[in-house]
């Protein structure tokens, strides 16, 4: 059995105008600022129109963002509302709701 391990890595907060320092990930359509170049962890994200993601709550509601080290066995039980995504090859995201709350749970390899 794997034990999983999580610790905080960013808030996420939805905006609809371009943030200095975004970063365009094409294969979700969406835009985003590094949460380590903030002070306060801060992930500015902006979604394109036709983004896969632009109709889920991840386009319209703020969520935070835990770094987990097993992203299967983290969401084993969890209802989950948006993922598995593979971002890129280091990269696998899931979305749920924990205590009313949009969590992120983001797997780094």
């Amino acid at each position: 059995m794997t034990t999983v391990t999580r610790s905080f890595h960013h808030l996420g907060l939805v905006t609809q105008k371009p943030v200095p320092g975004e970063m365009y990930f094409e294969s979700l359509k969406v835009w985003g600022t590094d949460p380590s170049k903030n002070p306060n962890k801060v992930e500015w994200v902006r979604f394109a129109p036709d983004s896969p993601m632009a109709s889920t709550p991840v386009a319209r509601e703020p969520h935070i963002s835990w770094q987990v080290n097993d992203l299967d066995a983290a969401l084993a039980g969890k209802k989950v509302a948006v993922g598995p995504i593979q971002v890129n090859a280091n990269i696998r995201i899931a979305y749920f709701y924990e205590d009313g709350a949009l969590t992120e749970y983001l797997e780094i390899k």
